[in-house]
């Protein structure tokens, strides 16, 4: 195809793959998705035959094609980091005392994971309920963050403790 030709979508989408690619493994050299098939996208498909055991020319066949999507598929994947869950939906919840629920069951698993990071605070027993004990260890987490020492789990706790949580649990160091 000669790089004045229109883009057409089929090779936009070849060159975003080839582009993920590369920005993931580093494997070939980086595309611009443009939709026109040139010289800079001829490299990449060659390279990524050669990295392939596949026949070098630069040209994209279907056993081409196939290894490309498969190769995006593994790499996208491998690198992502995983779809987030959005408990704390009302702004306005605020945790009473004896309540069973999934947010308190979550915010137990939050505060125990975070007891490895703070010297005084004692692991937490992970039953769901809103008992004496997760009262008093949301106290000392508000405590520590500058919160009102309440022991009331509200969007302002949750929001600082999902932020150090993720903060803890993101860091190289961090070994579950």
């Amino acid at each position: 195809m000669a790089e004045n030709a229109e883009p057409r979508k089929e090779i936009y989408e070849l060159q975003y793959m080839l582009r993920k690619i590369s920005q993931i493994t580093g494997e070939i050299p980086l595309v611009t998705a443009d939709g026109i098939y040139d010289d800079a996208t001829r490299e990449a498909v060659r390279e990524f035959q050669r990295q392939n055991s596949l026949d070098p020319t630069g040209n994209v066949n279907k056993e081409t094609w196939d290894k490309i999507f498969q190769k995006y598929k593994k790499s996208v994947y491998a690198s992502s980091i995983g779809e987030p869950i959005y408990p704390f939906t009302d702004p306005s919840y605020n945790s009473v005392i004896g309540e069973k629920s999934d947010i308190i069951m979550l915010m137990q698993i939050i505060l125990s994971a975070l007891s490895i990071i703070y010297d005084d605070f004692e692991d937490i027993k992970i039953t769901g309920v809103n008992d004496e004990q997760t009262i008093s260890a949301v106290k000392r987490f508000q405590g520590y963050h500058r919160l009102p020492q309440t022991g009331v789990l509200d969007k302002r706790t949750w929001d600082s403790a999902a932020k150090s949580f993720n903060a803890y649990y993101n860091h190289p160091n961090y070994i579950s």
